[in-house]
């Protein structure tokens, strides 16, 4: 398992658990860090930790006394849920194990079961090496408990619902935007060097200039192809936020080869995923030989706040009620959508995304924003209004402040190129890359 997954860190560790002689558990992690921050070890316990407590740096023996010296494992565990941060945890003691990973499900973690071996993985790919075909996403907040040949799963926690609160648009706007600085300054804590995915776009603007003024060193990164729109304006926009900028461009030739790794990371032939993955992949790349360990991006922007065109398609065609069911209903579903696929593009660098839309402060009281301050009636082409009040107070420029939502894979021109590179073989995007996908499925390491 660790040497198929060798590509999320040249350092391995195994710890071995036994009983009267047979091994009977095994903890093992492949990271880009060989200090003690992602595992932990007594004579009988043993914590593995992907991820990080983003407030505290030795995140591993944290979780490890938290879960030890707790009054019980569930509510110790309940606890860990609570710390900001973004992780995926595996805790053993003595003949027993659990496993859980945090409330957004910023880092995946997948688990399989036979006769005889239930195992868990940051990518499903570990587990169908062990023969173990049918893996399982974790939910996000349930603690998965192993004892002898049982698995019990427990909801710890579960992300709040939405409660809309009496507020005016600049009382929500100013109380959010004390909640993201918050957010910022929790997500940077002692980093010493940070990168911003960074398109200029409302999300990547507004994220780049609260961390420039929560004083990180901090460096804008953008990527695209030849003539893309993404790269069109970007230096021009890091120059208003006074931000250093590496932009990097890559070729239609090489677009191919990254297709096929990115599908061989993320583990699905998804047009959408893999046209978002491609970019993610390239700014990390490039975030990496900056040598920067953490990527600022604005993922969870949009299902909170209604980024999406869909989003006013549902309010004209369905009403508010149905609006907001379809945001909480995103936001419940951005691990399987955005954040498992995010972390498996970026991971062969060893930058870690992190976002300040996911901080569970800032996400309770974003449920509590009248839905008429993200999306208004009436073919809505803007949107997301609540979080542009913050960025014009917080004094983002007016052409950043406007700019329309453009997806990554548009903006960057990844899924365009992907079409024509079907196209070529006289297939559909989705026919290409499905077999792409049967292709690299065989592989037994990163193209």
């Amino acid at each position: 398992m660790l040497r198929i997954l060798s590509h999320r860190g040249t350092h391995s560790r195994i710890a071995k658990m036994t009983e009267r002689g047979n091994v009977n558990l095994l903890v093992g992690y492949a990271s880009q860090d060989a200090s003690e921050a992602q595992i932990y070890e007594t004579d009988r316990t043993a914590t593995v930790l992907e991820g990080a407590f983003y407030e505290t740096p030795r995140v591993a023996r944290f979780a490890h006394e938290r879960l030890t010296r707790g009054p019980s494992l569930i509510m110790a565990a309940r606890s860990l849920l609570k710390e900001p941060g973004g992780f995926a945890c595996v805790y053993q003691k003595r003949k027993k194990m659990c496993a859980f990973r945090d409330l957004n499900g910023l880092k995946p973690l997948y688990y399989a079961r036979s006769r005889n071996v239930t195992a868990f993985a940051s990518e499903r790919k570990a587990l169908w090496k062990i023969g173990l075909k049918d893996a399982l996403r974790a939910i996000p907040g349930c603690l998965y408990s192993i004892s002898e040949r049982k698995l019990n799963e427990i909801r710890l926690a579960r992300l709040p619902s939405p409660a809309a609160r009496k507020l005016t648009i600049n009382q929500a706007s100013a109380r959010l935007s004390v909640l993201l600085r918050k957010s910022i300054r929790r997500i940077t804590r002692g980093v010493d060097k940070v990168s911003v995915a960074f398109s200029g776009g409302l999300d990547s603007a507004l994220t780049a200039l609260l961390a420039k003024k929560a004083n990180c060193n901090l460096e804008a990164v953008s990527v695209g192809l030849p003539g893309s729109q993404e790269l069109s304006n970007v230096e021009q926009f890091a120059q208003e936020l006074d931000l250093p900028i590496t932009i990097e461009t890559f070729g239609f030739d090489s677009l191919e080869e990254y297709v096929k790794r990115v599908v061989w990371l993320i583990e699905e032939p998804n047009l959408m995923k893999v046209s978002v993955a491609v970019p993610l992949h390239w700014a990390a790349m490039v975030a990496a030989k900056r040598r920067c360990r953490v990527m600022l991006c604005g993922q969870g922007s949009d299902e909170l706040y209604g980024g999406y065109y869909k989003y006013a398609r549902t309010l004209d065609g369905k009403g508010r009620r149905a609006l907001v069911t379809e945001l909480y209903r995103s936001l419940l579903d951005s691990a399987q959508v955005n954040y498992e696929r995010d972390d498996q593009a970026t991971a062969p660098f060893g930058v870690e995304l992190r976002t300040a839309f996911a901080d569970l402060d800032v996400i309770e009281f974003s449920l509590a924003i009248p839905s008429q301050f993200k999306v208004k009636a009436g073919n809505d082409l803007t949107r997301k209004w609540v979080l542009r009040n913050v960025a014009k107070e917080e004094g983002l420029p007016e052409d950043m402040v406007w700019r329309r939502k453009k997806a990554i894979q548009h903006g960057t021109g990844v899924e365009n190129a992907i079409r024509k590179l079907a196209k070529k073989r006289g297939l559909t995007a989705e026919g290409y890359l499905f077999k792409v996908h049967e292709e690299m499925i065989k592989m037994e390491s990163m193209p």
